[in-house]
């Protein structure tokens, strides 16, 4: 009868301590026609009675490797079903004539077939494609920094695995070599699938968030939600909705950035200042609950900054004031569409249903009903244009918990750099639409020397605490910025910004390149999002600049079209 040795044997070939995680046998009731199970570079067979599973002599084309590692980890052995029939009840070591699996072993299934096992309460299901079950050490904190771990892992090498998380979510994982893929609560449905011609892996959840992480780096990870695909690729890790991937370069800020929150300039209702008589919510029902956002302050318009936030809609749907007042009922000149102002606020893509002059009781009066087609409305604080989302403002609950993307800078001669960012959400809705991400709130930048010396202070290239005027678009915002528009959310189900600014050279000074001796220097960029989750990107550059990047083109005349 074979033992737990025999797989940790296999784990521990190299000489280092056996690894629990590794030391198991999954049973099975029988491998069913379509699928091969290869052991040791043999095809594994029926059991005989009496004896254990046996091997013929025919070996399959491809290798079998294993990673190993010292980490312990303790593992129950559980149960797996085949797509021929159940097996269930408590976990048990295999009988003389039970067949299993172990580490080492490489799974092949051919359509029609399906082959389904569970392992550490995590169910895995092969669709088709080929898996191998490796002894991993894998980077499975939930700090970037923490410990790593030693697991059972299915290694993807093609097709499609779903996987059914259980107690020990972390363990229901799936690796390729593009991408390393796991839940983080039970109960989670998480899809993997591999093209080795690309090659190219993506992942998705059909509830709970998954992460997802680059299998040769994998403190860079990012979360996907249900709706989204995470796809790693030639191209890096991202997800289906962003611009661009995700850098190596990025990181988290920490003390020695020195940095404050966005909002914290001094300047009039950068915070706080909430209107007389308002009562903080939603103009959609649930009132106290959080909705999607679609669009946030100072994002880029064909004539214009963005003047509020657009909060995601069902088409008709009910919308409330959140302040009492009377009412002002005016059409905006365009696509028939009306706004509705009571108070300090103002409503916008809405069929009226009062009329001005009518006092309207807030969360109780129906101002209107969301243009159909429209898919969401506008919200705006009328005095000066306030950002709702500021702390202490009008909409409230909300929070974020993802940090901004920033990518490469790219640096001209002059001094001058432009960068792309943007900010994925944690709270999304798909309706019509998937929610897209939304432009950062605010980027500075800050240049040291190789030894760490700051060599200017924090400058910013854009601040979101306040509005800005539409004269700063040319000097904020760099060519190539557009945001997707109203046809797109109308007509598509996924709709992809480009959110490119002047980080120097724009609000602020050029990189003062030409006073600096030849070395190398770090160019930090810093980007907050609207909840003040705040990401770092460190760029070494080295002076004299060997590349320098030529100036894109100046983008063409825009439409002068109000959009709020």
């Amino acid at each position: 009868m074979a033992g737990p040795s025999a797989a940790a044997a296999f784990c521990s070939g190299s000489g280092l301590n056996v690894i629990a995680a590794c030391a198991v046998h999954i049973p099975i009731r029988t491998i069913p026609a379509h699928v091969v199970v290869v052991r040791h570079g043999h095809r594994l067979t029926s059991a005989p009675t009496g004896g254990r599973p046996s091997t013929t002599g025919t070996t399959p084309t491809g290798t079998t490797t294993t990673t190993t590692s010292t980490t312990t980890t303790t593992t129950t052995t559980t149960v797996i079903t085949t797509s021929t029939g159940t097996t269930t009840g408590p976990s048990t070591p295999p009988g003389p004539t039970r067949l299993f699996l172990e580490v080492g072993d490489q799974i092949r299934v051919s359509r029609p077939a399906v082959f389904t096992f569970s392992y550490d309460g995590n169910r895995f299901r092969l669709e088709h494609g080929r898996i191998r079950l490796e002894c991993v050490s894998l980077e499975l904190s939930p700090r970037r920094d923490g410990p790593r771990s030693t697991a059972l892992t299915i290694r993807l090498e093609s097709g499609r695995v779903a996987v059914r998380s259980g107690v020990h979510a972390r363990h229901a994982l799936v690796l390729t070599p593009e991408m390393l893929a796991y839940a983080t609560v039970p109960n989670t449905p998480v899809v993997v699938d591999r093209n080795p011609a690309a090659p190219s892996t993506r992942a998705w959840t059909l509830n709970q968030p998954i992460v997802a992480a680059r299998a040769s780096d994998q403190a860079l990870r990012i979360t996907t939600r249900e709706s989204y695909t995470a796809i790693s690729d030639r191209k890096g890790l991202r997800l289906d909705i962003w611009p661009f991937s995700i850098s190596a370069l990025q990181r988290p800020i920490t003390p020695a950035d020195r940095l404050v929150p966005y909002w914290a300039d001094g300047l009039p209702c950068s915070v706080g200042c909430s209107a007389p008589g308002v009562i903080p919510g939603w103009p959609l029902k649930p009132f106290h609950q959080q909705h999607a956002i679609r669009a946030g302050i100072n994002e880029i318009r064909p004539a214009n900054f963005h003047v509020g936030v657009d909060i995601q809609a069902n088409n008709l749907e009910p919308v409330y004031a959140i302040q009492s007042g009377y009412a002002s009922v005016r059409p905006t000149g365009s696509y028939g569409d009306w706004q509705i102002t009571v108070g300090s606020f103002t409503y916008w893509h809405i069929n009226p249903m009062v009329a001005s002059g009518q006092y309207v009781v807030a969360y109780k009066t129906v101002l209107g009903q969301v243009l159909n087609g429209f898919g969401h409305i506008a919200f705006s604080e009328t005095a000066a244009y306030l950002n709702p989302l500021r702390p202490g403002g009008p909409l409230r609950p909300y929070t974020d918990t993802e940090p901004p993307i920033i990518g490469i800078p790219q640096i001209f001669a002059d001094g001058r750099v432009i960068v792309g960012s943007f900010d994925p959400q944690s709270f999304i809705h798909k309706q019509r639409y998937e929610t897209p991400v939304l432009a950062p709130s605010s980027l500075a930048w800050r240049l040291y020397d190789a030894r760490g010396h700051a060599l200017t202070g924090l400058e910013w290239a854009m601040r979101g605490s306040q509005h800005y005027p539409t004269s700063l678009k040319p000097v904020i915002f760099a060519p190539g910025a557009s945001n997707p528009g109203f046809a797109c959310f109308y007509t598509r189900v996924r709709c992809i910004p480009t959110w490119v600014y002047w980080l120097a050279g724009g609000l602020t000074q050029p990189l003062p390149l030409a006073g600096l001796p030849a070395g190398r220097y770090r160019l930090t960029v810093y980007a907050w999002d609207w909840a003040g989750n705040t990401s770092a990107l460190d760029d070494w550059i080295t002076l004299p600049l060997a590349h320098i990047a030529s100036p894109a083109a100046e983008s063409g005349p825009l439409a002068p079209k109000f959009e709020p």
